[in-house]
């Protein structure tokens, strides 16, 4: 396996988003070595790359 196939999501929101309002599945969670914060890991698929813009783009309107 390739680590491009996965994406790693660091954000509680961002997580949040992608499980409760997209309904889409993470692989498994853990916590990095170093900063021992939280992650989900994702597979990347074009549904997960929709869903991640239209939070940015939420994200940057509620910014403005």
């Amino acid at each position: 396996m390739d680590q491009k196939e996965f994406f790693y999501c660091y954000s509680p929101v961002l997580y949040n988003f992608l499980k409760f309002e997209k309904n889409i599945a993470f692989i498994c969670t853990g916590r990095h070595l170093d900063t021992n914060k939280q992650f989900w890991q994702f597979w990347r698929s074009d549904d997960l790359s929709q869903a991640v813009k239209e939070y940015q783009e939420k994200k940057k309107v509620k910014n403005n």
